[in-house]
């Protein structure tokens, strides 16, 4: 069995809508993980990034540590949401946020 890193502050129920042509113009869900906060990470492993960054939000994020655990990840630090927090971190480790939810994030 693989383990999966999936940490959250809570519980709650997640509906995904699809984006078509029609809805363009409407506002993009906000949740969890576009709040915005103040970072001062270190470059560290992936699964301790995801854990700090989870933790101090209540953003989802899921990823198979089995693989991507010990991927070594980028400094992290100012004010920004953390789906920011995220990318800055992935940057250059050839993982990337392959899905995006108001307050879940897949990682791969």
């Amino acid at each position: 069995m693989r383990d999966t890193l999936m940490m959250a502050l809570g519980a709650g129920a997640l509906m995904l809508a699809g984006c078509t042509g029609q809805d363009r113009a409407a506002p993009m869900e906000t949740g969890k993980c576009d709040a915005v906060a103040s970072y001062d990470l270190p470059a560290q492993r992936f699964d301790e990034t995801a854990q700090q960054l989870a933790h101090a939000t209540g953003c989802f994020i899921e990823a198979d540590t089995d693989e991507i655990g010990a991927v070594q990840v980028q400094p992290v630090a100012g004010r920004m949401s953390i789906r920011q927090a995220l990318e800055t971190a992935l940057d250059g480790t050839g993982l990337a946020i392959t899905e995006h939810a108001p307050n879940t994030l897949k990682v791969e």
